[in-house]
């Protein structure tokens, strides 16, 4: 099989993917998410500050001289999740989070599985390390 057959496949599943539960709770949780304007503005201010603080520190400024966008940038983040979108919107993302890594867990399984397809026979070399000399 070639790459480009391997990826159309890769795209098959990815559509497959896309009527799961989990990434429809999801696109409906971002939906809603970015119709809420409140959200929205704290999510850009905190962006903002992130930013800021991205600087400072590229530029080893000491701490002490942002501390408080560091406080605001906190307290911004825990504003926002406390907002019930914003908390279904996180917990839909980890659902989707959760779902892609299962589903790498299980092609990394099946690939390894293909490879070896035979247990390891007791007492076979793979079972000790070989003898020093």
């Amino acid at each position: 099989m070639d790459r480009n057959e391997l990826w159309a496949e890769a795209e098959e599943l990815a559509d497959l993917l896309l009527k799961c539960p989990e990434i429809e709770a999801y696109l409906e949780a971002e939906a809603s998410l970015r119709e809420d304007a409140a959200a929205q503005a704290k999510m850009a201010r905190l962006r903002e500050l992130q930013e800021e603080i991205g600087t400072f520190q590229a530029r080893q400024v000491p701490e002490a001289y942002y501390a408080h966008l560091i406080q605001e940038a906190e307290s911004l983040l825990d504003e926002l999740e406390k907002i019930p979108i914003v908390q279904a919107f996180l917990e839909a993302q980890q659902a989707v989070n959760d779902l892609l890594q299962e589903v790498t867990d299980r092609l990394a399984a099946a690939v390894r599985q293909r490879m070896h397809p035979h247990p390891p026979v007791q007492g076979t070399h793979t079972d000790h390390p070989p003898p020093s000399i």
